[in-house]
């Protein structure tokens, strides 16, 4: 039964960039609902979100936007910290502006609901940090910078900020991609510990998630409206049916040679006397906790880091020799959120894909060829390539880094958490590109999730990679 109205919208739209993406929206929010949000990427499920966050407002101020509880005397800057807003973008806004901060004192700023505390802080906010990093096992990470953290390990500081206080709303945008196994069983189950008296609004692209079981209400985004839809179990989901596995037979081309190295991110020690080979062929899974390292060896591999003075040696051989970073670029293709940042903020869609065929951000044809069409189509991003790369929707810049590492044939992909973002439409678009690779192209993804997809949708076999203590385990 609906009790307290918690947020209603009533013919509000949204724009970015100028442009439409939700129209004409009515929506009535009460305690204790827990409402699963689907659509494809780039349909508007993040938009809605930050519409009830307050970081979007009405365009044109069409339309109104209530939340019956906020005080006479509040603003919507106050509902800021009634509400819980976890998504991608929020955590890199919040990783920015709090980039030389620790953890400790990125919670502790956090000890009265808003961005900054502007007054001396009271012995039970320090009691409230520390229950927090003690709750999320986060001591470890307590004294770090959070410019030094990875991307789940963010967004585990991010969700312990969140768990400070009790809110009216919760908005979780994709929580649990690039969270580690039991990392994303602990978020779980505090999610469905979340007061009844509090509405929680969740999207996401893989159905076996147990928080579904409780969820109250369905609604689709699709064609920039919002639909009510009848709720349904999809942990029953039938998973993909297994496909037969083709036994890869690797070449003996040696690409990649590490020896006895040590690399460093930001100063913080990530790898220890890291000694590793990739050869021509490999198909690898690459697994580990979340800030074990995973996208620092993708960008190893990429050539983004080198090893630290004397400690070991990192060569690239055969088709992978170069003699400048770029020329290594145009043959290792990363498909990464870390990669979201490297385009200039201006380029549209278009210019980063023609980046790929020049090899260079700066210097670049002004139309695409004939030739690329049937891989943008593929991915869909007709529709996107007048836009500015910089204002596309999580799902939508992985579906365009896709498009442009499927551009043209090279020799090495690497694909970090690649696929989390993508709706099932796309996932098995990107699996078919995976599948169609000739047997010299090298594969290296690295995946806490939707392995059990990935190795019933890839026609090869994956070998294992697994970081854990700053140590690589290679298994066949």
């Amino acid at each position: 039964m609906r009790t307290e109205l918690i947020a209603r919208l009533q013919g509000v739209s949204v724009a970015r960039a100028a442009r439409q993406v939700l129209g004409n929206i009515h929506l009535e929010i009460f305690a204790g609902d827990r409402i699963y949000i689907s659509g494809e990427n780039g349909a508007g499920k993040t938009s809605l979100l930050y519409l009830l966050a307050a970081r979007l407002h009405p365009w044109q101020n069409a339309g109104q936007r209530e939340f019956p509880w906020l005080a006479e005397h509040e603003t919507l800057f106050h509902l800021r910290r009634h509400v819980a807003l976890i998504s991608r973008d929020e955590q890199l806004r919040l990783q920015k502006l709090y980039a030389q901060n620790t953890v400790i004192d990125f919670l502790l700023g956090h000890a009265d609901g808003d961005d900054f505390v502007y007054r001396d802080l009271m012995p039970e906010d320090k009691q409230r940090a520390e229950a927090a990093i003690e709750r999320w096992q986060l001591q470890a990470l307590a004294g770090r910078r959070l410019k030094t953290l990875s991307l789940g390990e963010m967004r585990l500081a991010t969700i312990a900020r969140a768990d400070m206080f009790q809110r009216r709303l919760y908005l979780l945008d994709e929580v649990l991609n690039s969270l580690s196994e039991n990392v994303a069983e602990r978020v779980t189950r505090w999610i469905s510990e979340i007061s009844e008296s509090a509405s929680l609004l969740m999207t996401g692209h893989v159905p076996n998630r147990a928080w579904l079981s409780s969820v109250t209400r369905r609604l689709h985004v699709q064609d920039g409206a919002v639909s009510e839809m009848p709720v349904k179990s999809e942990a029953a989901t039938a998973t993909p049916e297994t496909q037969p596995l083709q036994e890869h037979r690797p070449g003996v081309a040696l690409l990649v040679r590490c020896e006895g190295a040590d690399f460093y991110h930001d100063f913080q020690l990530i790898f220890k006397d890291l000694s590793f080979r990739l050869s021509a062929g490999e198909r690898i899974l690459l697994t580990g906790a979340n800030g074990s390292g995973k996208t620092t060896l993708l960008r190893i591999l990429h050539g983004d880091f080198r090893p630290a003075w004397q400690s070991g040696v990192l060569e690239f051989e055969n088709t992978l020799t170069h003699n400048a970073r770029r020329e290594l670029w145009q043959k290792v293709q990363l498909v990464a959120a870390a990669h979201f940042d490297y385009f200039l903020p201006g380029m549209t869609v278009t210019e980063v894909l023609a980046s790929r065929l020049s090899g260079s951000i700066y210097e670049y044809e002004s139309t695409l060829p004939e030739s690329v069409a049937p891989v943008i189509q593929a991915f869909a991003v007709n529709a996107l390539l007048e836009r500015k790369f910089a204002t596309l929707s999580e799902g939508e810049k992985t579906r365009v880094l896709l498009a442009r590492a499927f551009l043209e044939a090279a020799p090495v992909y690497l694909i970090d958490e690649g696929f989390m973002a993508l709706s099932d439409r796309f996932f098995s678009e990107a699996l078919a590109y995976l599948n169609a690779l000739p047997e010299a192209a090298t594969v290296v993804i690295a995946a806490n999730e939707r392995i059990h997809e990935l190795k019933g949708g890839l026609h090869f076999k994956l070998a294992h990679w697994q970081l854990a203590g700053g140590r690589l385990t290679i298994q066949s």
